[in-house]
């Protein structure tokens, strides 16, 4: 079955192909005798034969030619009053003869191989197009109507045009689908490392997990060996265990993620220019989906490179987040990166609705937010400034401050020593 689909998608592309040349053939010129043109279907027919590879040219070529002498001969037919039949199919016939030397030439020629070399493919194309009008205009006999030098220098200098006109047609196209590609490789990049931070830093986060349930289970051990009411031993011991197998759970999950984040990776470094571009590109996708005009800015002093750079974007990407939603409809965001004294700073500032100063000390403990949906009241979890300070604290063991003005400004300064990121500058 997945054959004759198969079989049949060729069939209705080759069909296509047929059509959508037989009609560019329309646009053409006819220099010296009536039937003899010189057509762009030359042109497309040559880009179709250059993108369908897997497709046999002779074939493709004999059928374009079969529907090229079909459709003009019926028009002139239809068309004119004083020609019969026999007439139109000696005018057009020969039609054929151009396009079955032409699909025979391209494949022996091997046009599409020199596709990657201008030169030889220009000059293999040019051969096939003035080679095949050639045996065209003999079969035609065009030498009766004009001199015969005049029409093969026309003929040359037409199929030169036609197949400059195709190497330009080809390469820009080549060009822009191969920007576009680059364009879906990058974005698709810059997606995998904003959601491999995530995954990293849930990982931090599920090792301090492990560790708090560790205790937990070392109390309750501890606790269930001070009681000795047998009714609150059994109770104890069924926690504890129920907390023991949480806890592997966890250690599974745990070695997973690990195993996958150890596996080798392509790009161990990554410079402190190419994170601060990621953040800006997602903050402005994230701008747009909330329909928001924010300008972004960004910034610093001099080039280097980090080896921690997921945990980096972890925290600068959740900040930058922060800063869209403290904006309303209009705002800028800064985020600048500045080096100096083996020291990393990181400072990102909005223009948005600010932060009370009575609340600047609470707002990196758990659960607290300053953002709630208007419509429902409900807050929103707060954990993400959490996760920024423990983050910088206990894995960097860098410092994280905040200054801000209600309805001016709010500016978060992240400060690492630079040996805890690694890299080079």
């Amino acid at each position: 079955m997945h054959i004759i689909k198969m079989n049949r998608r060729k069939i209705e592309n080759i069909f296509a192909m047929c059509i959508l040349t037989v009609f560019m053939g329309q646009i053409y010129i006819s220099p010296y005798t009536y039937g003899f043109r010189l057509s762009l279907a030359v042109v497309v027919l040559s880009l179709f034969l250059l993108y369908f590879k897997d497709y046999n040219e002779l074939l493709i070529c004999t059928l374009v030619g079969i529907f090229m002498f079909a459709f003009r001969g019926m028009i002139t037919y239809l068309g004119s009053g004083n020609l019969n039949l026999r007439d139109v199919i000696m005018i057009y016939i020969p039609v054929i003869a151009f396009y079955v030397p032409f699909g025979l030439l391209f494949h022996l020629l091997e046009v599409r191989v020199n596709s990657n070399k201008p030169l030889n493919f220009m000059l293999t194309l040019w051969v096939c197009d003035s080679f095949s009008n050639l045996i065209e205009a003999i079969v035609r006999k065009v030498w009766t109507s004009g001199p015969f030098d005049k029409i093969v220098m026309a003929i040359i200098i037409m199929g030169g045009l036609r197949t400059i006109m195709t190497y330009m047609v080809y390469w820009l196209s080549n060009y822009y689908v191969g920007k576009f590609e680059i364009d879906q490789k990058e974005k698709y990049y810059k997606e995998l490392v904003l959601f491999t931070s995530k995954l990293k830093t849930e990982l931090f986060f599920l090792e301090k997990s492990r560790d708090e349930i560790e205790r937990t289970v070392s109390f309750i051990h501890e606790y269930y060996h001070k009681v000795n009411d047998p009714d609150l031993k059994a109770p104890l011991l069924k926690i504890a265990k129920d907390i023991h197998e949480v806890k592997k759970d966890y250690l599974r999950v745990i070695a997973g993620m690990e195993s996958a984040f150890t596996m080798k990776s392509p790009l161990n470094y990554m410079s402190n220019r190419d994170i601060l571009l990621i953040i800006k590109d997602n903050m402005v996708k994230i701008a747009q989906k909330q329909e928001k005009k924010i300008i972004v800015t960004i910034d610093y002093n001099i080039l280097f490179t980090l080896k921690e750079y997921y945990p980096i974007i972890s925290i600068l990407n959740n900040l930058a987040i922060n800063s869209i939603d403290a904006i309303h409809n209009y705002g800028h965001v800064y985020i600048n990166c500045l080096y100096k004294n083996d020291l990393i700073r990181f400072t990102i500032k909005d223009d948005g609705v600010g932060i009370r100063e009575d609340k600047l000390n609470a707002i990196f403990g758990a659960g607290y937010s300053t953002k709630y949906d208007k419509v429902t009241g409900k807050m929103s979890s707060g954990i993400g400034l959490t996760h920024v300070k423990q983050i910088v604290k206990k894995h960097f063991q860098g410092h994280i401050s905040v200054n801000s003005q209600v309805d001016k400004f709010t500016e978060f300064i992240i400060e690492i020593p630079y040996e805890k990121v690694g890299g080079g500058l």
